[in-house]
């Protein structure tokens, strides 16, 4: 019999984080979710226990010098894990800052078009722009031969070209070396006889090799004068045909060279395509496609030499199908695998067996991956779009479909939420992909609270029941139906929670109702849209990927309101007008960008609460004693951090072909202080411990401070309980950073008069998070204010007072607004897929 355990990868007492010595048993070949209230230690399994171990194994293979600096790494805490293969973790965080990353290098496909266009590109004078073709001396000989019977022929070698001068030397050297013609200025003369050539003009001159009318047997003699007219022309003939009213030349080159320009070209490679090479890139940008700010510009200047194109002039030259690398990248997937079907059709015919077996090994996996980046919801952005302007669920999506083009097989991915900005009518086809891995011999686990996704897997991991010391625990595990039937999971509770239209009753006002209403709004994708929102209310923007809700909402409205506040003119702006600002005060943005990129930034900082604490370590005892004032307990001050880290408490090894490494500092073990600061203790706790406290603990420890009170209660009504105080803000979660932001506009206190505009609030979130958030949104609009929001969870947008859906398709099908009222007028009229999909969604809670 065989055995049990190579079908399972089995855990044996994980204890990171949170975990609480926890034994699970996932099995092979199958679509597992991590699901759980957020906090509740699903990342602290999948991320850094189970793939953590993966990655520790793989780099046990490496050189001994490498591994040495490994060595250094904290293993994860755990007894035992056994039937583990190797990992690939595809995370949200964008690992990727580079800002010459772009969509088509992340999933390899630029390597590939580099590849295509060094083989099968065709060169162009980057003066004349006519087409360079490399040809051999038989080849050239079979081009003529291949003409129309009796068609006449004069094979000539240009020597002089646009030059100025008489150039007698040159004429009487051609005539020395026993040729009687020549073709100046377009007329055969005869060299016998003097020309008389200005000196003042430019001239052409050529040598006439010989004339002949095609016909058999003429093989002999066509390569001789081919040999010669190459021999005088440097590598270069011209093959002059007759035609009904006049001489029609073709230049014909043994090199890449234009003889009517006298330029010469180096035979393309790669390189040549990439804008990361000094032998690719633009020489005025440096391959970045745009001229950086000054200190005087406020924003990016398109590069004026490459027009955004990033790589040099010769690059730009080379083309497939009329098209050069970097206009083909300008494209979506779809739209490119069109082109790449009608260029086969059109030109593979007259491929020799060699060109054909080049094509045949690059076009399966390019193919592959356009594919793929269709099917998985990216097949409206453009291929050239810069990875940093993806958001967390797009850049997971593109890295998923280059893994897929690759064609893994017998490994364990793990991903974090891929269902994030993705509209539900488009998980489906998310599924239908990660079905395809498993099918092709790989482990999937996911940590996800997307309910479609939870009952299409096939092994369900519930840990909770609650967040931080609360949680950890494995809850339930089993099929749907074991999840389900369990009455202490918070997951099983929201499966089987029925949905309904949340109506709140409209109070009576006098005169018209405020609303904001932006006039023809056309950029990108949208067509000419007018917007109205209704001011006072949760309003919800909802649609399929790519149809245009970030361009109407982040790069339209936001900026167009900004402008009204401070009496500006935005001419960058493509819209006709703005009215109802009036009704506004000011309007605050709470989007899921990182609070910060370096580590000394956490959610202590950035609500202001540090400051506070570090106040009340300087008022003790000890402190006083010693003359330590604030400052002392700030990572940022040199008297009071390590050394040797300086207050980060890691230190950052980068990897070449790795992401970065971070090692624990061995002087304060990632304490961040030194030890004459950590003596002091506020309350038994040393400034680092209060780092390392979890928001729940805090808002006990801190009760009699109000003003920490104050901030942490804000925080844990957010969801937030769980999160460390001293949290590195990079590794923090978009949608942890999103509700870190929203805590502070609400520590602030607002006026009424303000617009919160979230840029999906609930991505991250298990649905009993998602109803502490609504309850917080809900009492900022009944203090008087208007929240704006981007969502598809079908759970926020039915909380929303008024809803606007855009549609009906991603891309250039999208930018038109579909239908807008209630989400109860919307889900009956069903007039886009957003309504089509709360109508389902509304069906099947309530017949559970």
């Amino acid at each position: 019999m065989q055995d049990q355990s190579d079908n399972y990868i089995r855990i044996r007492g994980a204890r990171t984080h949170n975990l609480k010595n926890i034994n699970v048993d996932l099995p092979h070949l199958q679509l597992t979710v991590i699901t759980g209230v957020s906090g509740s230690g699903k990342s602290s399994l999948a991320f850094d226990t189970i793939h953590s171990e993966g990655q520790r194994r793989f780099l046990e293979n490496l050189s001994p010098g490498t591994r040495q600096i490994f060595s250094q790494m904290q293993p994860a805490d755990v007894d035992q894990i056994s039937g583990l293969p190797p990992t690939i973790s595809i995370e949200q965080t964008q690992r990727v800052h580079s800002r010459r990353s772009t969509l088509a290098t992340m999933t390899e496909l630029y390597d590939y078009f580099r590849l295509l266009f060094a083989q099968r590109g065709t060169v162009h004078c980057t003066q004349c722009h006519q087409p360079l073709h490399q040809q051999s001396a038989e080849q050239i000989v079979d081009l003529i031969l291949a003409l129309e019977d009796r068609k006449k022929v004069i094979i000539l070698s240009p020597v002089i070209t646009a030059k100025k001068g008489d150039h007698t030397a040159v004429l009487n050297k051609i005539a020395k070396e026993g040729f009687v013609r020549a073709r100046v200025d377009g007329v055969v003369v005869d060299l016998s006889q003097s020309q008389d050539l200005k000196e003042s003009d430019f001239h052409d001159i050529d040598i006439v090799i010989d004339r002949i009318i095609v016909k058999e047997g003429i093989d002999a003699r066509l390569k001789e004068s081919i040999d010669l007219a190459l021999k005088h022309g440097d590598g270069v003939c011209i093959v002059s045909q007759e035609t009904e009213t006049c001489w029609s030349d073709r230049f014909l080159s043994t090199r890449l060279a234009c003889g009517k320009c006298q330029l010469s070209f180096p035979d393309p490679e790669p390189r040549t395509f990439s804008f990361n090479s000094p032998y690719g890139a633009c020489p005025n940008c440096q391959g970045l496609g745009v001229i950086e700010a000054s200190n005087h510009e406020k924003i990016e200047q398109v590069c004026p030499e490459c027009q955004g194109a990033r790589i040099n002039e010769y690059g730009r030259s080379v083309k497939l199908k009329g098209q050069s690398i970097d206009q083909l990248v300008d494209q979506t997937a779809p739209e490119i695998l069109v082109w790449l079907n009608d260029w086969e059709r059109s030109e593979l015919t007259s491929h020799n067996s060699q060109d054909q077996e080049i094509v045949d090994q690059l076009l399966p996996p390019i193919r592959s991956r356009l594919k793929y980046l269709a099917e998985i919801g990216l097949n409206y952005i453009k291929l050239n779009r810069p990875a940093h302007t993806l958001s967390g669920g797009e850049h997971q999506r593109a890295r998923l479909a280059s893994f897929l083009g690759a064609e893994t097989t017998g490994a364990c991915y793990i991903l974090d939420e891929p269902t994030a900005g993705l509209h539900a009518n488009e998980t489906e086809k998310l599924l239908k992909i990660l079905k395809r891995l498993n099918q092709a011999g790989n482990t999937i686990l996911v940590v996800e609270h997307d309910h479609d996704v939870i009952k299409a897997s096939d092994y369900i991991l519930d840990l909770g029941p609650q967040a931080g010391e609360q949680g950890g625990e494995v809850v339930v595990s089993g099929c749907y139906q074991d999840v389900i039937q369990n009455h202490r999971s918070f997951t099983s509770r929201a499966l089987n929670a029925e949905y309904e239209i949340k109506s709140r009753p409209d109070t009576p006002q006098s005169g018209a109702k405020p609303e904001l209403v932006l006039k023809g709004a056309k950029l990108n994708n949208l067509k000419n849209v007018t917007l109205k929102i209704p001011l006072q209310k949760l309003v919800c923007i909802t649609g399929v990927s790519g149809c245009g809700k970030s361009s109407l909402v982040l790069e339209t409205l936001v900026p167009a309101l900004k402008a009204e506040f401070k009496s500006e003119s935005r001419q960058d702006l493509e819209y006709d007008s703005l009215e109802g600002s009036e009704f506004l005060q000011q309007i605050k943005i709470i989007d899921q960008a990182p609070l910060g990129q370096s580590g000394r930034s956490n959610p202590a900082t950035y609500c202001g609460i540090w400051d506070e604490i570090r106040k009340l370590f300087a008022k003790t005892k000890l402190s006083r004693m010693r003359g330590y004032t604030a400052r002392r307990f700030s990572f940022n001050a040199k008297e009071g951090r390590c050394k040797h880290c300086h207050g980060q408490g890691y230190r950052r090894v980068d990897m070449q072909f790795l992401p970065p490494l971070y090692l624990p500092c061995e002087k304060c073990k990632t304490k961040r202080f030194n030890q004459q600061t950590l003596a002091v203790k506020y309350r038994g706790k040393s400034v680092s411990d209060i780092l390392d406290m979890p928001v729940d603990e805090a808002v006990v420890f801190f009760d009699q401070i109000p003003k920490l009170k104050k901030v942490l209660q804000v925080l844990k009504e957010l969801g937030l309980g769980y999160l460390a105080l001293g949290q590195p803000a990079n590794m923090l979660s978009g949608g942890e950073a999103q509700r870190i932001k929203l805590a502070t506009e609400l520590i602030s206190n607002p006026t009424a008069m303000t617009l919160f505009v979230l840029d999906e609030p609930t991505r991250g979130l298990h649905a009993a998070d998602i109803d502490c958030l609504l309850s917080v949104l809900d009492r900022l609009v009944q203090e008087g204010n208007s929240v704006l929001m981007i969502e598809h969870h079908p759970q926020a947008i039915l909380a929303a007072d008024w809803m606007i859906d855009l549609g009906p398709e991603g891309g250039e099908s999208g930018g038109i607004i579909l239908d807008e009222g209630t989400p109860e007028e919307i889900s009956v009229r069903k007039t886009g897929q957003t309504g089509q999909m709360l109508n389902d969604f509304i069906s099947n809670s309530t017949h559970r």
